[in-house]
């Protein structure tokens, strides 16, 4: 038995009574095509029984990516650090932007940065910017602080978020594996020989990775025996100071520590000890990986990259708005080994 023949383009655009171009648009949700067209030629679409053709679909995206787009469209890095540059003292978040500045140039787009707290700015016209310049899609910058609204005119734009801090909306988004990077680094702890592991962070940290350090550690001392369990140290960031530390780290002995907080390494030396001699330190989001520090590097240049992936794919399927169920982009992280750490066997 034959299969049955194809509906095409030019059978929808008939039945519609517009043209086949208007019927691609229509399909790809272009912001030219009004929604009640858009919405009568799926409904056509869909009655007729048309599919797309993989082949033909999967052509056309490569060649609308495999050359400038449009000279003049850009796609855009919102920041909303209360300074200007603030966001670049963070070297993870700049490299996220160097890895999404690359990966932006090989798809034919230019990336610009756009700062939400301009003088006089607000969302609407941050918004209107946006439109007049051209800009079809946008990469959400980590935010200063955890649980970040904004409000921008979303149905204009297609937009990724990095990480966890921007909760309202809920948009797209690529982020590191936290989870198992958590897993990944008190797994290699333990390959080390070391029994009483901690996690001490200030709480701020914690919420921005929306809980995902501080799930991870419970659910690996699950399976430690009772002795080696060490409660985490996750304090509001008022008393997140050397005093708070000490006692916990003098009533719970750990003999590794992780934690995202650079200020450990100066408090323990405070408390008499040395690192790594007295107490190894695993950094959850390691700068570089030279050995100068052991921990997880959580491959923000990689993570930049994907969101525009994502970002580049969304703005050629016409894709705007706030998604109806937001997918995650998740990169693992790398073990560094470093000078933190005491060797295997010592």
């Amino acid at each position: 038995m034959l299969p049955e023949k194809p509906v095409t383009l030019k059978e929808i655009a008939t039945q519609a009574g517009v043209s086949v171009m208007t019927v691609s648009r229509a399909l790809r949700n272009h912001p030219n095509i009004s929604p009640a067209t858009q919405q009568r030629v799926k409904a056509i679409a869909e009655r007729l029984g048309y599919r797309p053709n993989p082949l033909v679909s999967a052509l056309m995206t490569y060649r609308r990516a495999a050359r400038p787009v449009r000279a003049d469209l850009a796609l855009g890095f919102l920041t909303d650090f209360p300074t200007h540059d603030g966001w670049r003292r963070v070297k993870l978040y700049k490299e996220i932007f160097e890895g999404a500045q690359t990966s932006a140039d090989r798809h034919g787009f230019h990336l610009e940065e756009f700062w939400l707290r301009e003088p006089g700015m607000t969302d609407a016209r941050m918004s209107q910017i946006l439109y007049t310049r051209n800009v079809g899609g946008a990469i959400i910058a980590p935010l200063p602080m955890a649980q970040g609204e904004l409000k921008l005119d979303w149905d204009k734009l297609s937009a990724v978020t990095i990480g966890y801090s921007l909760t309202g909306p809920l948009l797209h988004r690529a982020v590191n594996h936290q989870f198992r990077s958590m897993r990944l680094a008190l797994r290699q702890l333990r390959r080390l020989g070391y029994r009483r592991i901690g996690l001490a962070l200030p709480a701020s940290i914690n919420d921005r990775v929306d809980h995902q350090w501080v799930g991870s550690f419970l659910g690996e001392q699950v399976d430690y025996p009772p002795a080696d369990r060490v409660p985490y140290l996750a304090l509001p960031d008022p008393e997140w100071n050397v005093a708070n530390f000490g006692r916990w780290f003098r009533e719970h002995r750990p003999d590794a520590i992780v934690t995202q907080s650079d200020e450990l390494f100066d408090w323990i030396k405070e408390l008499g000890r040395r690192v790594p001699d007295d107490v190894g330190i695993a950094h959850l989001n390691c700068s570089d990986t030279s050995g100068r520090v052991a921990g997880i590097y959580q491959n923000g240049p990689t993570v930049g990259a994907v969101a525009v992936e994502f970002l580049v794919g969304m703005v050629l399927r016409c894709e705007r708005g706030v998604p109806a169920l937001a997918h995650s982009v998740l990169v693992e992280g790398t073990w560094v080994s470093g000078a933190t750490l005491r060797a295997p066997g010592k």
